[in-house]
């Protein structure tokens, strides 16, 4: 489960209203005016601290998370990875100059932002479930550059590609937005094969279509079924699975204990045969090696984020490098889990853990990460029975060295905060918001996630209750971990483990994150454009709960009580209602997943966070007001390689236009 770094009548209420117009809610991403790019030297100063046996391990390791961006293509979009060819091969030092010449420098720059972002992401969607377009470049040009180019495409799929490249009216969504699969046959997403309905895999779900995480849905001559993707897969999967295990047994011998190396077995195994049993055995080795082994590893089909049924997971992996210095402060945090759990505002469904758990909890630096979005850190396994027989582990994202103090960083972190904040706060919050980010991850991943159990008899064996609960579960769990860390963001125990040095600090700390929280919300629709996505999903409607209790309310972010759309800010205006909203709710959300209660679940989030409010006057104008934010236009990080020869190689420049010809090697 990931956390990303990743308002009703009373909202309307307090704005002056100059929009008439409802905005499309399934319209394309507008592509960023100037996307950043991150330099790789902060990267290379981590590899620099790896032993030749860990430098080798690593390198296998991300030769298998290079290939697996072809299964996370292929999951996106049908045709991504035929798209992803077409991208390096128009960007090569030779063709790149022929490029420029078709689409002109306007059109060039904006056809990198578009390529850059498609190569990060492994697809066309942004994580708010909306594509990225272009504008600048006719139909046309991008016709006369694939024929130029990929002149042995069928004529329907060059047409299907141009249309997805520069149509706004074609497959904008990679899954539909709502619980019956309405209009999954015109998303883009790859999950489900072309034409299968929602009402067609309703029909026969669990009954003659039983699904897993690693099944892609396809129509036989009579029935749906899951075709199980394995090395055997014909096509572009099963032989990117032979060659990603050929990489992982060639990692086998650099591996730094048994567990990993049962792991690894196991996780080969699973992409061979395809059991998802096999799959659990790798998850419980991976727990149980703990924060034994330097360089960590998770590969495979994981979050259900972007399947609308929430049961078929995404392809990502993620090699790490563990800073163990750092993680003894997460490790010291995880000891006490009972505590928390014995202070959890809810009555019944709490765990009682073993004696002396601890579950492991990793402070990391992310050194390849291969997924449609990048995240804050993650709790894993998602099979409920492992967390509760064997224990979970945690793992937590540190910012690589020096990453947060580049000026460049703090000035887009100011100009964010000048948008959303009143003046007199953002100050301390650029000074603070490295530590309320890592309280807030700590506490929702090793905490938050860890909390709670359930009424099994409401499950079957083995039943993810979050699967079980659909594509609102994902919502419910991830804003119940963050529920958790708002509560016990300032508790005393974070103290004692030397996360604050005063009980001071950790009051002052909590209710900065208060307020950084509300104007993260407001950041992030700014950015997203949709309340979607799963953990904004939740975000919104904790937001609707606090405005409704008068914990939070509109302000000019000048810093007056007089307000007009254009400048109308959320903030806190009581930190103790603040705190009881969150108790109320998470025990709400923990009553629910509890006790599978379905239709409590569908009738809260549809009454307190309604997808359409994005089309509010205010939604619209807080989206308005970020539409030039550079932390709104996201980063690409300049090309890098490890050789064989365990050798660190930067690639490329500081403009999209250096970088381009060194994609085909770095993706």
């Amino acid at each position: 489960m990931n956390i990303k770094l990743i308002l009703l009548v009373i909202l309307a209420s307090g704005f002056i209203s100059k929009f008439g117009i409802a905005v499309d809610s399934i319209s394309p991403m507008p592509l960023p005016k100037q996307l950043r790019i991150e330099s790789s030297l902060p990267r290379e100063k981590v590899w620099r601290r790896l032993t030749l046996k860990q430098k080798k391990f690593a390198y296998h390791l991300m030769k298998a998370g290079v290939e697996g961006k072809k299964l996370l293509a292929h999951q996106i979009h049908r045709h991504s990875n035929l798209i992803r060819s077409f991208i390096f091969d128009s960007v090569t030092p030779k063709q790149i100059i022929e490029t420029k010449k078709l689409l002109g420098e306007d059109g060039l720059q904006e056809y990198l932002t578009y390529a850059a972002k498609f190569l990060d992401q492994g697809g066309p969607y942004a994580s708010s479930n909306r594509k990225y377009l272009l504008k600048k470049s006719s139909p046309e040009k991008i016709t006369q550059l694939i024929t130029r180019l990929s002149p042995k495409w069928p004529d329907a799929t060059k047409l299907e590609v141009v249309k997805l490249m520069t149509d706004p009216d074609y497959e904008v969504q990679i899954y539909p937005e709502n619980q019956e699969g309405k209009g999954l046959e015109l998303t883009g997403g790859n999950l489900y094969a072309p034409t299968i309905t929602g009402r067609e895999v309703k029909a026969v779900l669990d009954k003659s279509l039983k699904i897993n995480l690693n099944c892609r849905v396809v129509r036989t001559a009579t029935e749906l079924t899951c075709e199980v993707q394995t090395t055997s897969t014909p096509g572009v999967v099963g032989d990117t699975l032979i060659k990603i295990n050929e990489h992982l047994k060639n990692a086998l011998p650099f591996a730094a204990t048994q567990f990993q190396r049962d792991q690894i077995t196991k996780t080969m195994t699973y992409f061979e045969k395809g059991n998802i049993d096999d799959f659990r055995a790798a998850n419980i080795a991976w727990v149980k090696d703990g924060s034994n082994s330097p360089v960590d590893l998770m590969i495979g089909w994981v979050e259900v984020y972007e399947d609308w049924l929430a049961r078929i997971g995404s392809w990502e992996s993620y090699v790490q490098i563990v800073d163990p210095i750092i993680s003894k402060q997460a490790q010291a945090l995880a000891t006490h889990a009972q505590y928390f759990e014995n202070e959890m505002p809810y009555g019944t469904f709490k765990k009682t853990f073993p004696p002396n758990y601890a579950p492991p909890a990793l402070m990391v630096y992310y050194f390849q990460e291969r997924g449609s979005y990048r995240t804050g850190g993650y709790n894993l396994p998602n099979f409920d029975d492992i967390r509760r027989d064997v224990g979970a582990k945690n793992i937590i994202r540190l910012p690589l060295p020096g990453e947060t103090e580049d000026p460049a960083f703090k000035d887009m972190w100011r100009e964010a905060l000048s948008e959303y904040v009143v003046p007199s706060k953002i100050d301390v919050m650029i000074e603070e918001r490295e530590k309320i980010w890592k309280v807030l991850v700590l506490l929702h991943e090793i905490i938050g996630h860890g909390s709670g159990t359930y009424d099994e008899s409401k499950f079957g064996k083995n039943e993810d209750p979050i699967s079980a609960l659909g594509p609102l579960g994902s919502a419910l769990e991830e804003q119940r971990a963050d529920l958790t860390a708002l509560i016990f963001g300032g508790d005393k125990t974070l103290v004692d483990v030397g996360i604050y040095k005063t009980k001071e600090e950790a009051k002052k700390t909590l209710h900065l994150m208060y307020d950084f929280y509300v104007m993260d919300f407001m950041r992030r629709t700014s950015g997203q454009r949709t309340f979607t996505e799963a953990h904004q999903r939740g975000h919104w409607l904790f937001i609707k709960k606090l405005i409704a209790a008068n914990a939070i309310g509109w302000i000019s972010k000048t810093g007056k009580e007089t307000h007009t759309t254009d400048d109308g800010i959320l903030v806190v205006k009581d930190p103790e209602k603040f705190q009881e909203v969150s108790k109320a709710l998470l025990g709400q959300l923990q009553k629910i997943k509890a006790t599978r209660d379905e239709e409590g679940l569908k009738n809260l989030f549809e009454k307190y966070a309604p997808l359409d409010e994005i089309n509010s006057d205010w939604a619209q104008a807080i989206i308005k007001r970020g539409e030039s934010l550079k932390i709104n236009s996201g980063y690409v990080e300049q090309p890098w390689i490890v050789t064989s020869s365990s050798r660190f190689k930067s690639l490329g420049g500081k403009t999209l236009e250096s970088i381009a010809p060194f994609w085909h090697e770095a993706f």
